[in-house]
């Protein structure tokens, strides 16, 4: 009779995992008044109840004593059962008098909503705690988890994995350095380089809060953001994100978006931010020191708002907008796109607009209460100033030299541009103007209330919004065991996952 003795696992290597055991603890008790909401009502009388090991099937059974009390060795084609699970193995030990159970090759357990492989596991009766080994997969009835070594708690269904894990499910992967999942709420924490990839978005941090089954997640440090849907990257300290398409970024966040035909890029960055998604529509709000960088345009203000649908900006609190070689300034600055190009500008009230004349360098000023701006193809096409406006041109003579400047107040006034160049002026109502002769220090006229700050306008930023980690792995971290190939028929399932452009 052949008869084979596999290792025991020595009682230091509990003192030496006794770290990882107690790290169960404060996320038990902090999830424990949910868990006595939801956890069913057990059969009157059971409390207490021996955890019994029953010997379902064995090639080989010795009984033996040694240091550590009574053993029961079970060898070849082992089948037992608790009352957590059954189990099947190559080899299993019974410590009848620690309490606990030891297995080793080809393991597979199946309890009630988790099955689990390993090469080898260790699990108490008492706690109901056990440790897996080696090539571990946990399959629960949303996921798919795959390391080198997990604590399990059957009591409580958390599983603690103290080294690099990787959770699989219908919506994609993702891989962690450590975490703890908490099957029956179908909710996790990640910790250390923390990516998400599926076919949409992908996503790192330094630790990762998610309710799963809400599709509610908590993102932390270093935290970038890649919406491939709607070609949109955000990076930020922290990052809110829920079911309703809800995302808030903080800590200094930044966005990028690439228009629609890819021809354009808009950059914005600001304290925080918040953004809504329905279906192909966004919405955002920044705050604080917004900045907005494009080709064409950019600005600053205290808050931005942006609305998809209509395709407008909203800025408030203080904000300067700089388009080619013009600022405009005003409480309230509204921004109308067209297929992402500029179409018109509104601001109110007491507006103020500068342009400069690169020909004669010299500054043209328009100011009033409602200041409106219409473009046409990218270059601005008129202005119109209403009530009590007020408008200061430098003027040319035929050969193109600075000659001059007209000031002028009316309760309306527009004025029409040619490719760039200022072609004509119409005022109506309450109309009066002077014109000022050619002299020194005229470049140096200004009217009341001008703004003209050119060295504060955003610049493109140099830092790119780039992920920092390699992209998530395409297969799975080990040769899958043997029993998980045979007995599920899914080892090659694998949702497509990239984790960069």
């Amino acid at each position: 009779m052949l008869i084979v003795h596999s290792p025991a696992i020595p009682p230091a290597r509990y003192r030496k995992r006794l770290p990882l055991i107690l790290a169960l603890i404060p996320l038990i008790l902090a999830l424990m008044p949910v868990m006595l909401l939801l956890w069913p009502a057990s059969p009157e009388g059971t409390a207490g109840a021996q955890n019994r090991v029953r010997i379902l099937q064995s090639d080989q059974l010795e009984g033996v004593v040694t240091d550590e009390g009574r053993v029961r060795k079970l060898t070849g084609n082992v089948a037992l059962s608790t009352d957590d699970f059954t189990i099947l193995c190559d080899s299993a030990w019974h410590f009848m008098d620690l309490e606990e159970l030891r297995a080793w090759g080809n393991i597979e357990i199946t309890s009630e909503r988790d099955r689990i492989w390993s090469d080898r596991a260790t699990y108490d009766l008492v706690s109901e705690v056990a440790l897996f080994e080696g090539r571990v997969v946990m399959q629960s009835e949303k996921a798919l988890l795959f390391s080198d070594e997990v604590f399990y708690s059957f009591a409580t269904e958390i599983a603690l994995f103290p080294d690099r894990l990787r959770l699989e499910d219908e919506r994609g992967v993702l891989v962690a350095d450590s975490g703890y999942y908490y099957n029956a709420l179908d909710s996790a924490i990640f910790r250390g380089n923390v990516q998400i990839a599926d076919s949409l978005q992908y996503i790192e941090a330094d630790s990762v809060f998610t309710l799963r089954g809400d599709e509610y997640y908590e993102l932390h440090g270093r935290v970038f953001l890649d919406d491939r849907e709607n070609r949109t990257r955000l990076t930020g300290g922290f990052v809110l994100s829920d079911s309703t398409g809800y995302r808030r970024v903080e800590g200094g966040s930044r966005m990028r978006r690439i228009s629609e035909d890819l021809s354009d890029t808009t950059f914005l960055w600001a304290d925080w931010l918040e953004v809504l998604q329905k279906d192909t529509i966004n919405t955002f709000s920044a705050y604080d020191q917004v900045h907005i960088w494009t080709a064409r345009y950019s600005s600053l203000s205290d808050t931005a708002h942006y609305d998809d649908a209509v395709e407008q900006f909203i800025l408030e609190g203080h904000p300067r907008l700089w388009y080619e070689e013009m600022q405009l300034t005003g409480p309230y600055i509204l921004i109308q796109l067209e297929e992402d190009s500029v179409r018109y500008l509104d601001s109110h009230t007491n507006s103020f607009a500068v342009q400069r004349d690169t020909t004669i360098d010299r500054l043209n000023q328009i100011t009033g209460d409602t200041l409106f701006i219409q473009f046409d193809n990218g270059s601005v096409s008129y202005m119109q100033v209403w009530p009590r406006g007020n408008v200061l041109y430098f003027v040319k003579d035929g050969d193109g030299e600075a000659d001059g400047a007209i000031e002028m107040t009316a309760d309306f006034i527009k004025l029409v541009f040619e490719e760039g160049e200022l072609e004509d002026v119409i005022a109506r109502q309450n109309v009066d103007g002077s014109f000022h002769q050619e002299h020194d220090g005229i470049s140096q006229k200004r009217l009341s209330g001008f703004v003209w700050e050119p060295g504060m306008r955003p610049v493109r930023p140099e830092e790119p919004i780039e992920p920092r980690l390699p992209p998530v792995p395409d297969v799975r971290p080990f040769e899958l065991p043997e029993r998980f190939v045979r007995n599920q028929g899914i080892a090659d399932r694998l949702p497509s996952t990239s984790g960069s452009d």
